[in-house]
């Protein structure tokens, strides 16, 4: 008797099918709440402990000798989290059997179900159940059974199966399947005559469907997409998922792209103890519309060698240099120029850390000539050195050794050196921070008139600040961050040296405060400089959080500046662009940024940002952005979503470019959710390739909740605005 609950624990496994195919469903979405939530919904733990005492609570008992043990009326099976309810129950000692001859209710922490008449035979682990009725206890779904036969402890067979997580009375979509077969101690299950409503249509079948039972991985197909695109066609793919071994996976992803042919996707995954990787490969062979085989490969890679050292790669190749235009799905893709490549080893100590890598790049943007590519690093080894002294000393060591080579222009190697003394004064109202160096920098080079050169130059820099603090009426504090920053560095002649990597840095509020001007090592800019700037916050009573913050900086120039890029002038200005920025949270839904650089010796704009997010209830979401860089960018982006209905939204993006007077990429959709499905539909036109040309994409997705996604969604609208 007491392995009855057991037993009829089994029976929650009826429709986990449908659950464990959700389990990578959309993060976005919650509260499947369609199933009768005027049904009771206890919150239980669950407890299969077998050391929980079986119960047996009834009205009536009967035990004659010699004969079953008969419980009638009110009675109740209570054993850890399990609860079992019925009019009549019979138990017949010698053979274990237990009939449930009417109706019965069976609950624990996980699933409620009823059933119109059930038995159990508890030595030989089989029982069924008639006409049963099922729901799960969180609001998860719902569904029915004709028969379910439980074979053993652990293995049931099921007739006649459903699954929805609509109203189980009006079921938007519900999973049907003529015969279900269960294993639990595989975690595994199969579906025979599987077909999937819609509306009361038939929108999928299949005549043999396994699947697993709990977050074990199964080999199987996935569900497929759908999209359709004004270049290409209708472009359909069918993933099918293959579980290799427990560490060890990859996922097949045949694609059939109407006007191009059918291409195949591969993605392998394992994972061990200390190590990680994934291998990603796209073929389409004969593309029929660039009459060429294609492809795009990537392979990531992390290990860790011994404590503190590691590993890592990530290689990247295409076919082409057209694949991302033709191929790619949004305005990113399209963009692409490089791909890098490269393969690092890492170490890490108290004081130290240790670098050495080797990267490349495939160019793909045809407007680079052969003499602008970027350089390839074999190999680039760094070390930086951080060792606190007494008193309130450190020195700070930056060093670098790399060789560049290319197929056309001057290659060579470089050795760079920065140690630095810093002292550290720091107290809460401020902080004082000297610091002086010496950096130098040596070539031995190939194709240049000379091989060996260097450059040695000091460098001496003063950082300081002050913080203010005061309490206002309301609660909050504001403060007052003044900060001086002076920066010297003599004139060196760099002409001679080659330009490996180095550019000008962006010019920004953080800018402001770096001893170059330069990215890489080829210049060391000269200065004779003094940084002025401010820094106030607005501090939250409740919580410290910065409510509005407000930067304001310029650098005012004691001399030229004489060290410049090849092909630059030198710069007499006397003072750099003034630099503000502005942060400003007026309520948790609301955030607003901007940013302006000002020349007042030219007297224009240099650059100009601005950014508005909002996030209310009921889905509303909207967010406004312009990006302004001279001669460069002048772009304007609106995204939204808004409601016009409770479980009806639409939602839109329009980017657009000033500079050229061109839409890059305007979007307009509809989202309809109910509480187990949602549907939407999306069209986008973008800028495909350099030439300005557009494509239009049609995406059609729709999501079943507790089952999966149909079709395909174009990406997450307001994941990546960062105005």
């Amino acid at each position: 008797m007491i392995r009855f609950l057991a037993l009829l624990a089994v029976v929650p496994g009826l429709a986990l099918p449908a659950l464990a195919q959700e389990r990578a469903g959309d993060s976005d979405r919650t509260g499947m709440s369609c199933v009768a939530m005027d049904q009771p919904s206890p919150r239980r733990q669950l407890d299969r402990g077998g050391e929980s005492p079986l119960r047996i609570f009834s009205e009536h008992f009967e035990a004659p000798p010699e004969q079953p043990v008969r419980f009638y009326e009110d009675v109740r099976v209570e054993q850890g989290d399990q609860r079992l309810e019925t009019g009549e129950l019979i138990y017949r000692q010698d053979t274990g059997r237990i009939d449930l001859p009417g109706w019965l209710d069976y609950s624990d922490a996980l699933i409620g179900l009823t059933a119109e008449s059930g038995w159990v035979e508890t030595q030989e682990s089989r029982g069924e159940f008639i006409g049963v009725n099922y729901r799960f206890m969180r609001g998860e779904g719902s569904g029915s059974a004709a028969v379910i036969a439980l074979t053993s402890e652990t293995t049931a067979e099921v007739s006649d199966f459903s699954f929805t997580t609509c109203d189980p009375a009006r079921p938007d979509w519900q999973l049907r399947a003529g015969q279900v077969d269960l294993d639990m101690d595989r975690g595994q299950g199969v579906a025979r005559h599987a077909r999937l409503d819609f509306k009361g249509v038939p929108i999928l079948y299949s005549p043999w469907l396994s699947f697993p039972l709990d977050d074990q991985r199964k080999s199987g197909f996935l569900y497929p997409s759908l999209g359709f695109s004004s270049d290409d066609g209708f472009d359909f793919s069918v993933p099918w998922y293959w579980n290799i071994a427990p560490n060890q996976d990859a996922t097949f992803t045949p694609r059939w792209i109407q006007d191009r042919g059918v291409m195949l996707g591969t993605e392998y995954r394992f994972l061990t103890q200390r190590q990680r990787g994934q291998l990603d490969l796209e073929v389409l062979p004969s593309d029929n519309k660039a009459d060429r085989n294609r492809y795009y490969g990537q392979f990531g890679y992390r290990a860790s060698l011994a404590p503190r050292w590691s590993a890592s790669a990530d290689l990247r190749r295409a076919s082409d240099d057209d694949y991302f235009i033709d191929l790619g799905s949004d305005l990113v893709d399209s963009s692409v120029q490089f791909l890098r490549s490269s393969a690092t080893v890492r170490g890490r100590g108290e004081i130290w850390a240790l670098e050495f890598m080797a990267d490349g790049f495939q160019v793909l943007d045809e407007s680079v000539s052969p003499q602008n590519e970027p350089y390839r690093r074999l190999p680039r080894l760094l070390l930086n050195i951080d060792q606190p002294l007494p008193v309130g000393f450190e020195l700070v060591a930056d060093s670098e050794l790399v060789y560049f080579d290319r197929d056309q222009g001057v290659t060579g190697g470089r050795l760079d050196l920065y140690p630095r003394l810093r002292y550290q004064f720091l107290r809460p109202g401020g902080f004082f921070r000297p610091e002086l160096g010496v950096r130098t920098t040596a070539y031995e080079l190939s194709g240049a008139p000379e091989s060996s050169l260097s450059r040695t130059t000091p460098i001496a820099s003063i950082d300081s600040g002050l913080i203010f603090e005061r309490r206002l009426v309301s609660g909050r504090r504001q403060t007052l961050e003044p900060r001086l920053f002076y920066l010297y560095v003599p004139f060196r002649d760099q002409q001679e040296l080659p330009d490996f990597d180095t550019r000008d840095l962006t010019f920004g509020f953080s800018q402001l405060f770096h001893h170059n001007r330069f990215s890489g090592a080829d210049r060391q800019g000269d200065a004779n400089q003094l940084t002025l700037a401010v820094t106030s916050r607005l501090l939250s009573a409740e919580d410290g959080r910065s409510e509005l913050d407000f930067s304001l900086g310029q650098i005012v120039y004691f001399r030229d500046q004489r060290v410049q890029l090849p092909g630059e002038p030198e710069d007499d200005r006397r003072r750099s662009a003034t630099v503000a920025e502005i942060n400003w949270r007026p309520a948790r839904q609301i955030v607003a940024s901007a940013g302006l650089q000002w020349d007042s010796e030219e007297n224009e704009t240099q650059v100009a940002r601005f950014g508005l997010s909002y996030r209310g209830r009921e889905s509303r979401q909207v967010a406004v952005g312009y990006r302004y860089r001279r001669d460069r960018v002048d772009q304007a982006d609106l995204r939204f979503r808004y409601p016009i209905r409770q479980d009806l939204n639409l939602i839109g993006r329009v980017n657009y470019s000033f500079e050229e007077n061109q839409t890059l990429e305007v979007l307009a959709g509809i989202e309809y959710e109910s509480c187990c499905w949602a549907l939407r539909l999306t069209g986008r036109e973008f800028i495909r390739d350099r030439d300005a040309e557009t494509r239009t994409a049609v995406f059609l997705e729709l999501h079943l909740k507790g089952l999966g996604s149909l079709g395909r969604r174009p990406y997450p609208l307001f994941s990546d605005h960062s105005f």
